[in-house]
């Protein structure tokens, strides 16, 4: 019956917002269980660190890092490091071509390396007094059992939040997967914050994190980041 609905319907909606309310209305279709030895949950913590060093009036260089820990495993699951070049086609469109390093550790206790080449478009808009922008974000995945291809959609709202001489912005996000692996739209993310600026270098988020992951282990998770950002 979802199937009909679905074909009926998804072409007088657009792609992202189509994306977003087929995972939150039908999420035991889009993330189906799978049978594994290793837990499926956890609570995690996340900081990165994002930096951008203009190298031209519509080009800026970017550099950045990031930790999770894993609560319930107890110790660093992820790191990464990433660099890029991010090209401001207008005030709507930015383009991000990067490459990123990263090292998980799993239940298992297998260390995985991957090595990942991404290109990412992202258009923003003004809507009333919040900033809605949509990242389209395509990877090519090297990793030590093998390569794939995987696509990633996110919407973001955000809002700043008048309060006196402090800058301070609310937001919420929502971003899908699809992998040439497992040929199906098999995860979802969503988080929900708050935003400062420190500074005119320097800027935070901090959010809580929900994932639903029908595939991975752990992938369902549950968690708070915070997200630093500097221009140098």
């Amino acid at each position: 019956m979802w199937k009909v609905q679905y074909s009926r319907w998804r072409h007088r909606l657009p792609a992202g917002l189509l994306l977003t309310v087929a995972t939150v209305v039908f999420p035991q279709v889009a993330f189906s269980q799978t049978a594994s030895p290793y837990p499926r949950r956890d609570f995690q913590a996340w900081l990165s660190l994002n930096g951008t060093h203009p190298l031209g009036e519509k080009t800026d260089f970017l550099l950045g890092a990031g930790i999770r820990y894993g609560n319930d495993q107890g110790h660093l699951t992820y790191r990464r490091v990433t660099t890029g070049v991010a090209f401001h086609v207008s005030r709507f469109l930015t383009l991000e071509p990067f490459y990123q390093y990263s090292v998980g550790d799993s239940f298992s206790g297998a260390i995985d390396p991957e090595n990942r080449l991404s290109f990412a478009a992202t258009v923003g808009i003004p809507w009333k007094r919040w900033r809605v922008s949509e990242r389209n974000l395509g990877e090519r995945r090297f990793m030590a059992d093998g390569q794939e291809w995987r696509y990633r959609n996110r919407i973001e709202f955000r809002r700043p939040i008048a309060t006196g001489r402090k800058q301070l912005s609310v937001f919420v996000w929502d971003e899908v997967y699809y992998s040439s692996t497992t040929r199906r739209w098999y995860r979802n993310r969503f988080a929900l914050g708050a935003g400062r600026k420190l500074t005119n270098r320097f800027s935070v988020d901090v959010f809580y994190v929900h994932q639903n992951d029908g595939y991975s282990h752990p992938g369902d998770i549950n968690g708070v980041g915070m997200t630093i950002k500097t221009r140098f």
